[in-house]
């Protein structure tokens, strides 16, 4: 199963998919979740950086308390003054919530 909220820069790789669209990206982590739950198959969840910061509730307080594992397909964009700061910052930001998730 594939959910998120799509970006310009994953038209390439959504083509010929069937996926889920969400309105928000907090919402495509609870479906995912959902999902896991009621198959015990992770979910891909897809969205932009930007989206990243909206779905940290979600994954910090659902997803990794419960440990539920998911796919993550970030587009990654720097291309636009409104990109520029999470686009630069996505991975430091991530690897962050990782070392929280395994305690480093």
């Amino acid at each position: 199963m594939i959910v998120g909220v799509p970006d310009s820069k994953l038209a390439d790789w959504l083509k010929d998919k069937e996926y889920i669209v969400a309105t928000d990206e907090g919402e495509a982590v609870a479906i995912a979740s959902g999902y896991y739950l009621a198959t015990g198959k992770p979910a891909t969840v897809f969205m932009q950086s930007d989206g990243y910061s909206n779905a940290l509730n979600a994954i910090t307080t659902l997803m990794m308390p419960y440990n539920i594992p998911f796919e993550l397909k970030l587009s990654v964009r720097i291309d636009e003054p409104q990109h520029e700061i999470m686009g630069k910052k996505i991975y430091e930001l991530m690897d962050i919530i990782n070392d929280q998730r395994t305690g480093d």
